[in-house]
């Protein structure tokens, strides 16, 4: 929504401007340490010792502007500082610039604002003034100051229905799904042609009610791409009613040019232009093809899936864990490391460790501790994985610092990783920010691979690992599926597929390297080694511990499900009438009856019934047995004839 020159601004949001921009800040010039902004300060570092000159605006913008800074302020989306020295020092050259080319403007909204920044850059280079950032051709302070004023007031202005508006602000749309800790929030349908517009936001309305953000943004670019195609060869076409499969072939021509060898784009494009045609189908748009979808797209369309070789599978190689367990102290800010701990004990996605909530996120129970959280992407909720005591306590550690500084203004939703001012006040740390911080790190602390090259380690990397090193370490597949709260095993199966014998170790070693904590004083890495810890809490959760067994045998334990049979499992031997046993095996005997008392006692600690009762049984048989031989006797409950008779002689004898 453009506003022309001349263009009477709605009234109520005049009187806004007006209303904020009173008192103190009705002055020209502002004193950024006048009493004023006490309330803006968070602290004595934000005093800035500098003015604010805002007499070189021209008079209609310059209210705008100090509504703009103040209302930013006030909402913790910029802080006074940066507002002074990003902002103070790019109003006199803005000013220049809207003198020169619009004098007569009313606004910042009624700007062409591409032509604006264009003619800005020029403008710019006149006067010698750099436009690139460390480099790079980026907006300059004072692009950027401009753009954010143009889509400040555009939005202000604009106080029709979102879903009416040519670019969406999902904050603004009750029911939306996006996530607290990325930073884009808006779906921006201006590039889509004109009399397809109505369909296209019909579309995405109805999925955006149950889809990620992120998924309606793949869909508008592919709208886009699709529906202007389509305008393009059909210019008079305000829907899609005269859609043939002419027109998907001459599309698949186009599409397949456009993406040349990208198979996997290619394939998830038409799978999702696909998607669309057959909803709108379902939903009886007025706008749908008449011809049946099944009709104008064949499955001969999409290109066959790539299979994943190991290499796509990005999980960290034992020999990176080492290096980063060894220099994780390192990693700045110190703030990342506990979140890169969690990543690497649990495989869970970034986004779910930063949406873990600090009241509830950490559980203990006589089987041990639990990191609890919802898992957004397959909707599985209150989900909980094991982990070690030693993490354990570094989640206390950082729920306690978070605790105490928060409050229901700056961390309202209580999310344990959190921005507590700033521009993310109240949200979970940004993405993109851990990642780069890894990135640094990597170059920094020369993490290099077997080959010796630079190893970049990424967030997703850690949940790959995980699902390998479980499934490396023998668990079974429905539980790793559990565990990574996979939607389908197919998923799972992904993992399954890179299992390499030669990377196989036996469980000791695969958990010495797998496991680590960080010393809370110093934050230095330990490992720590497999006596230290209980079995059970380094791979077992609950599902594990209520479906098997932990039965004592001759030479191990037994672990089978609870619902598998095993007709050796209680060990029949000792309740045979042909099993003979003498003396010389008091000492084996002796061994066997310590050990089995030590697994049912391991049971009575753990709650586990099934254990006691067992290994009871097996222990009722032991006993006995024992204490015959202890007499000096020999037990064979067969007796003498069936030690000395076989065959005929038996028959014979009997």
């Amino acid at each position: 929504m453009n506003l022309s020159v001349g263009y009477l601004l709605p009234e109520n949001k005049v009187s806004e401007i007006t209303k904020k921009v009173s008192g103190y800040f009705e002055n020209d010039i502002w004193d950024t340490d006048d009493a004023a902004f006490n309330d803006f300060r968070k602290s004595e570092w934000g005093k800035t010792h500098r003015k604010m000159n805002f007499s070189v605006l021209p008079s209609k913008l310059k209210n705008e502007v100090k509504f703009f800074i103040l209302t930013r302020i006030q909402r913790d989306d910029l802080q006074l500082y940066s507002a002074v020295h990003n902002y103070a020092r790019s109003i006199k050259q803005l000013s220049k610039f809207l003198e020169k080319f619009y004098p007569n403007i009313n606004s910042f909204a009624d700007l062409d604002i591409n032509k604006a920044l264009m003619r800005l850059r020029s403008h710019l280079s006149e006067l010698g003034l750099s436009t690139r950032i460390y480099g790079r051709r980026k907006l300059s302070n004072y692009e950027n100051l401009l753009n954010r004023l143009f889509l400040f007031y555009k939005d202000f202005y604009d106080t029709r229905d979102e879903f009416e508006k040519d670019i969406w602000d999902v904050r603004n749309i009750p029911g939306a799904r996006f996530p607290d800790h990325e930073s884009r929030h808006i779906l921006n349908f201006e590039d889509i042609p004109v009399p397809f517009l109505p369909l296209a936001k019909r579309y995405i309305k109805f999925r955006i009610s149950h889809l990620s953000l992120g998924q309606c943004t793949l869909d508008v670019r592919i709208l886009k791409l699709f529906l202007t195609f389509i305008h393009d060869k059909n210019p008079s076409w305000k829907d899609l009613n005269a859609l043939t499969r002419k027109d998907i072939e001459d599309y698949l021509i186009f599409h397949n040019k456009k993406f040349h060898d990208k198979i996997p784009s290619k394939r998830s494009y038409l799978i999702v232009l696909n998607v669309f045609l057959e909803t709108i189908e379902k939903l009886q748009f007025d706008e749908a093809p008449a011809l049946p979808v099944n009709l104008l797209v064949f499955k001969e369309d999409f290109p066959r899936p790539i299979k994943k070789s190991e290499n796509d599978i990005k999980y960290i190689p034992e020999g990176v864990l080492q290096q980063i367990e060894e220099k994780l102290e390192f990693l700045k800010p110190s703030k990342y490391i506990p979140l890169v701990v969690l990543l690497r004990a649990t495989g869970w996605r970034i986004s779910d460790i930063l949406n873990l909530r600090y009241d509830n996120c950490l559980e203990q129970t006589s089987q041990g501790w639990y990191l609890c959280g919802d898992i957004k992407k397959t909707q599985v909720m209150n989900h909980r994985v094991p982990i070690t005591k030693e993490v354990a306590e570094i989640v206390e550690a950082v729920i306690k610092v978070t605790k105490d500084q928060s409050n229901t203004i700056n961390n309202p939703k209580n999310y344990l990783f959190v921005q507590l001012e700033g521009v993310r006040r109240g949200r979970p740390y940004n993405y993109y920010d851990i990642r780069r911080s890894l990135k640094r790190f990597t170059d920094e602390q020369n993490i290099v691979d077997n080959s010796g090259n630079p190893f970049f380690i990424k967030n997703h990397a850690f949940r790959h690992t995980k699902g390998v090193e479980l499934l490396n370490n023998g668990m079974n597949i429905l539980h790793v599926q559990k565990w990574m709260a996979h939607a389908s095993p197919e998923m799972t199966l992904q993992y399954a597929k890179i299992l390499d014998t030669t990377m196989r170790k036996s469980w000791e070693e695969a958990t010495k390297q797998g496991i680590f904590r960080i010393e809370i004083e110093n934050k230095r890495p330990v490992k720590i080694e497999l006596t230290d810890i209980a079995n059970e809490d380094i791979i077992e959760w609950e599902y594990i511990r209520h479906n098997l067994d932990a039965v004592k045998m001759e030479l191990g334990y037994c672990m089978k499900p609870i619902k598998q049979p095993c007709p050796t499992q209680t060990n029949p031997c000792l309740s045979c009438r042909n099993f003979c046993t003498t003396p010389e095996f008091i000492p084996k005997f002796e061994m066997e009856v310590k050990e089995v008392r030590e697994v049912i006692e391991r049971g009575r600690a753990l709650g586990r019934q099934v254990w006691i009762d067992k290994n009871q049984t097996t222990l009722d048989r032991l006993e006995p047995i024992l204490e015959t031989l202890k007499d000096g006797a020999m037990h064979h409950l067969a007796g003498k004839k069936g030690r000395e008779y076989i065959g005929e002689e038996r028959n014979h004898e009997k």
